[in-house]
């Protein structure tokens, strides 16, 4: 009896070791495996494009890109439909960087959801700021591993990130981004310069968003 009592401790040893190794592969595994792919990451930022790229009519004059808006989620059709209405660009409509980001992952994959915790809970949300996507929501990468469609984000003077932009490649030290920029007020396809100033001070890390 007591050889058989051993047997069982150790039998059920051996199954919790078991089962407390597949949840740490569970923890680990989403952020290592479940990354978009390339192409769809690139397909993100060819639908992040339409938001700076598209072009209306606005009293009389021709204006190109989604307004930034903070808070802002609106798609390129909503935010037209709501400039049809009579709503202000950047007011009343329009989107913000991680808005950005989530609309351009949610056109190519429309089930995702996001992390974000609450206190020691983790929670599935549906929207998310900057440095929420950043601290769980992205598997790192070096600016050297970046493709397109990759996110890099950004923060101002020493605060938390509070920007991010889809990388659209890069030529030399410039690096191309698509971001909804509140300093131009709307969604581009800028620059910036690594090492250069703005760089220096603002760059917070890199990384692909991960598929839930």
């Amino acid at each position: 009896m007591r050889t058989s009592l051993i047997g069982c401790r150790k039998g059920s040893l051996w199954v919790l070791t078991v089962l407390l190794l597949s949840i740490g592969c569970l923890t680990l595994w989403p952020a290592a495996a479940m990354a978009f792919s390339d192409a769809e990451a690139e397909e993100a930022l060819a639908k992040a494009m339409e938001y700076a790229t598209v072009e209306y009519w606005l009293e009389g004059e021709l204006h190109q890109g989604v307004a930034y808006l903070y808070g802002g989620q609106d798609t390129v059709s909503e935010y037209l439909a709501k400039l049809e209405q009579g709503a202000e660009p950047g007011i009343a409509a329009g989107i913000d960087a991680s808005g950005l980001v989530i609309n351009a992952y949610r056109a190519v994959y429309p089930e995702l959801e996001l992390i974000s915790m609450a206190g020691s809970r983790e929670v599935r949300v549906k929207d998310a700021s900057s440095e929420t996507l950043y601290l769980w929501n992205v598997r790192p990468l070096t600016i050297d591993e970046l493709r397109p469609g990759d996110l890099v984000f950004f923060r101002s003077s020493g605060r938390s990130i509070n920007g991010v932009a889809l990388y659209a490649g890069r030529r030399g030290d410039l690096v191309q981004i698509v971001t909804a920029s509140q300093g131009r007020g709307k969604v581009v396809l800028t620059t910036v310069r690594i090492g250069g100033d703005y760089w220096n001070e603002s760059f917070a890390g890199a990384g692909r968003l991960i598929k839930r």
